[in-house]
């Protein structure tokens, strides 16, 4: 039997790269969850989610530009780069706007729950509009996750709103949009989140107005490090999603992403003391114990050949 050299290369070279993004989307979860109790604490010390996404986007957009410009990135889009990142700017605009809105509606944990259910979205999606086949595996890793959530979290259901849920699912949709679409946006990735800031910003200004306009910029001296977090961590967290998203399937980086309400649960428990019950605790380890699982048995399948950056999806 003869041995192939170049296959077996491809193969290693497949599995790297799978290894890779599936790193890439464990920090970006990671720095996500930090983001969230961050925001919360910002929210109650007078700067709700809106304002927070519209000042952040104020100040990204000249430091980005900046940034870009320093090391040589240009930052006009090509007429093949327009509709990928302006449907991805409106995804992550309309994801971080209605994700944070919905946290001055309803408790944590119940957005937490209804918000997370995107990786569900995601791979249906997948496998209706790029085909991808939804295996079993999938499915019960999802399951296993969302009910370990659901215990971590501890919705309680008296506290339901509509105007909170109906906030939280329209971010769980364009969540999902977004994660399938970051993988088909190539080019610099300073480039994207920048002209992705240019397009939240009018975005959460609507959606500020329509709530009665921004928060005073004295609202900064009240919370600058929690503010500060809540920034930094979002913008580092969203160069590694697209990292990941050119390396790894979109239903495979939603699913990775459900390691973000555990660091949202650890955060919380150390930056603003709440703390978790045994069951809860319990919870926790269903989440990780699904994605580890998810992790392991996907590294063992023989790989598939390998995507170029922007053909991941």
């Amino acid at each position: 039997m003869s041995f192939d050299p170049l296959a077996g290369e491809a193969g290693r070279q497949a599995r790297r790269t799978l290894l890779l993004g599936t790193l890439f989307a464990l920090i970006g979860a990671w720095l996500y969850g930090a983001n969230i109790p961050a925001a919360r604490a910002a929210s109650q010390a007078g700067l709700p989610g809106a304002e927070l996404i519209f000042y952040r986007s104020l100040i990204m957009v000249p430091v980005l530009g900046a940034i870009a410009l320093a090391f040589g990135h240009g930052l006009s889009l090509g007429p093949a780069d327009r509709g990928p990142v302006l449907r991805l700017a409106v995804a992550a605009g309309l994801t971080a706007t209605f994700y944070l809105s919905a946290l001055d509606h309803l408790s944590v944990p119940l957005t937490v729950v209804i918000f997370y259910t995107f990786p569900l979205m995601v791979m249906l999606l997948s496998n209706r509009i790029e085909g991808r086949p939804l295996s079993r595996q999938q499915i019960i890793v999802f399951g296993i996750a969302f009910a370990g959530l659901v215990i971590a979290v501890g919705p309680s259901a008296d506290q339901l709103t509509v105007k909170g849920v109906l906030f939280a699912l329209v971010a769980a949709m364009a969540c999902a949009a977004m994660f399938l679409i970051a993988g088909h946006v190539e080019g610099s990735t300073v480039r994207t989140l920048f002209w992705i800031q240019v397009v939240v910003a009018p975005i959460s200004l609507a959606f500020l107005l329509i709530n009665g306009g921004p928060a005073p910029l004295d609202a900064f001296s009240k919370a600058p490090v929690a503010i500060g977090i809540a920034m930094a961590a979002y913008a580092i967290a969203f160069v590694f999603q697209l990292m990941a998203s050119r390396r790894i399937s979109a239903s495979r980086t939603s699913l990775l992403f459900l390691f973000e309400p555990v660091t949202a649960i650890v955060f919380a428990a150390w930056f603003i003391g709440e703390t978790l019950s045994p069951l809860q605790l319990g919870g926790v380890a269903m989440i990780l114990a699904a994605l580890a699982g998810e992790i392991l048995l996907d590294s063992g399948r023989k790989p598939a050949p390998v995507a170029s950056p922007g053909e991941a999806g």
